[in-house]
C-alpha cells in the first residue's frame, strides 16, 4: 500500500499531485477544503501561519493511517509563498515571518512529525520537499522567498544525516521545480517593478510560453520520489528530467 501526504493541495503543483497520484491513498493537507473528483483517503485543514495549530494538528495527520511493513508512505512538502516581493529595505518583521511559517517552519514540523510516526517502521519512508531555484540564485525582492527555500534545503540535509543513525532510514530530498504556470506566478507579475526589478522576465516567461504545466511538474516529482535511487541525490532539478 502507497500512503501519500501532500500538501498545499488546493490549486497548483499540489492541485495536479493529487491527479498524479490518485490511485494511491492521498492524505492531503490544506488551509481549506479542495476541490476535486479524486476520493481522498484523508483531507485535513490547518492554516500554516498559525504555527501552534500546527505543531498541535501534526500528531493526529501521521496517525491517521495506520501502514504496515512494506508500505510506501511518502510526504511531499509542497505548500509555499513567494510573497511578499519586496526589497529589505521595504520589508517588515510580519513580512518575513509569514514567509518562514511557511516555506521553513511548516516543513519542519511536518518532517519532525513524520520521523516520530514512522521512524521504527520498516518501509519505504520518504521525504520530498519542493524547493527553488532560488535557493542557490539570489533575486532583488525576494529576500523572503530565496532565503526560506535556502533554509528548507538545509533542513532536508539535516535530515539525511540523522537518519544515518536509523535501522530502517527515512529518505529526503529537495525538489527545483522550475518556473511553472501557476497562480505564484501571476503573484509574481503583478508585483510592483520598485521592489522586484525582473518584473519583466517573468511577464515574458508566460509570454514566450516558458512556463511549466502543473501536471507536468507534478509527473517528474512522481518520478523522482518513487524512483529505486531516491535520496542517492540530496537534490533534484525538473530540467535533469526534461
Amino acid at each position: 500500500m502507497r500512503y501519500v501526504f501532500i500538501t498545499g493541495t488546493t490549486r497548483g503543483l499540489g492541485h495536479a499531485l493529487l491527479d498524479i497520484f490518485r490511485e494511491d491513498r492521498i492524505i492531503s493537507i490544506s488551509r481549506s477544503k479542495v476541490e476535486t473528483d479524486i476520493d481522498l483517503y484523508r483531507e485535513f485543514h490547518v492554516d500554516f501561519l498559525d504555527e501552534q495549530a500546527l505543531e498541535e494538528k501534526v500528531p493526529e495527520i501521521f496517525n491517521s493511517i495506520q501502514p504496515e511493513k512494506g508500505d510506501e508512505i511518502y510526504l511531499i512538502n509542497n505548500a509555499g509563498t513567494v510573497n511578499p516581493v519586496k526589497s529589505i529595505a521595504n520589508m517588515d518583521a510580519q513580512g518575513f515571518m509569514d514567509n518562514y511559517k511557511i516555506n521553513v517552519l511548516a516543513p519542519a514540523l511536518l518532517m519532525k512529525g513524520y520521523v516520530n510516526a514512522f521512524s521504527e517502521l520498516q518501509a519505504a519512508k520518504r521525504i520530498l520537499t519542493v524547493s527553488s531555484g532560488a535557493a542557490l540564485n539570489p533575486m532583488e525582492g525576494w529576500s523572503a522567498y530565496c532565503s526560506s527555500k535556502a533554509a528548507v534545503n538545509m533542513l532536508s540535509d539535516v535530515l539525511r544525516q540523522e537518519m544515518d543513525r536509523l535501522d530502517y532510514p527515512i529518505f529526503t530530498a529537495t525538489y527545483r521545480p522550475g518556473v511553472i504556470d501557476t497562480d505564484m506566478q501571476g503573484e509574481i507579475r503583478s508585483a510592483n517593478p520598485d521592489d522586484f526589478p525582473d518584473l519583466e522576465t517573468f511577464k515574458k516567461y508566460k509570454e514566450s510560453n516558458r512556463l511549466y504545466p502543473p501536471k507536468v511538474v507534478a509527473y517528474v516529482a512522481q518520478r523522482i520520489i518513487t524512483s529505486d535511487n531516491f535520496g542517492f541525490s540530496e537534490s533534484y532539478s525538473i530540467s535533469d528530467f526534461l
